[in-house]
């Protein structure tokens, strides 16, 4: 009985200390992947010209690769940038120009008739005339008082199946579901412009987003010429 209880007591201590060992190395690897993705997110947010330039598939695949790791530990790489001083927002606007770059090649060959255009309501004048509902946000009354008429005519003029006022990320779900395009285009914060990509993507459609110069709650700015850009994509 002696003899057992000593064998159970060091398989005991053993286990544990196998135990101790792998929470060392799972820390580890958590350790330098979050460094990667702090420093990747610094690197990228400053040099945003290399995602946009990148074309090889090699390429593409380191891209998808520090973009698994960047979604994995998107949280603690937000909260270790904001402690060193920086603006987290960072980490969603290189989230976001990967996915654009990703997802670009699949969305220019979706046809003009087949793609909606999100826009965000934060984007109307404050005196904009549209009322909302609950199924279609607010449709644009071409008053000219704000970017919304202008993007609207030139989705109208391109032939696109739709573009949209969303009131909230609610109303997007919905109108993919209503209107079922091949290719969303999205408009808004970072953070909103990241989470759509993610979350329209993994519903396989393409999109593509692009972040508002200047974000709040009213009279947000975008570059129009960016827009288009997107816009005409193909």
């Amino acid at each position: 009985m002696e003899i057992r209880g000593k064998m159970t007591e060091f398989l005991s201590q053993e286990v544990l200390a196998y135990i101790g060992i792998l929470s060392l190395i799972g820390f580890g690897i958590f350790l330098i992947l979050l460094i990667i993705g702090v420093v990747s997110s610094y690197f990228f947010f400053r040099k945003r010209e290399f995602i946009r330039g990148a074309s090889s598939r090699l390429t593409s695949i380191f891209l998808r690769v520090l973009l698994s790791i960047l979604d994995f530990l998107y949280l603690p790489s937000k909260k270790v940038i904001s402690i060193l001083g920086g603006n987290d927002a960072m980490v969603d606007i290189v989230n976001a120009e990967m996915r654009n770059m990703l997802l670009k090649k699949k969305f220019s060959e979706v046809p003009y008739s087949e793609r909606i255009i999100i826009l965000p309501q934060c984007l109307r004048d404050t005196e904009c005339p549209a009322s909302f509902s609950s199924v279609d946000g607010a449709r644009c009354v071409g008053c000219g008082k704000c970017k919304i008429y202008e993007i609207t005519k030139k989705a109208n003029k391109l032939g696109y199946k739709g573009a949209y006022i969303a009131p909230g990320g609610g109303f997007v779900k919905r109108i993919i579901q209503r209107t079922k395009p091949r290719a969303v285009i999205g408009i808004g914060c970072p953070y909103e412009v990241n989470m759509g990509l993610l979350e329209v993507s993994n519903m396989g459609i393409p999109c593509q987003g692009i972040i508002l110069l200047k974000s709040g709650c009213v009279k947000t700015d975008v570059d129009l010429l960016s827009v288009y850009s997107v816009m005409e994509l193909k």
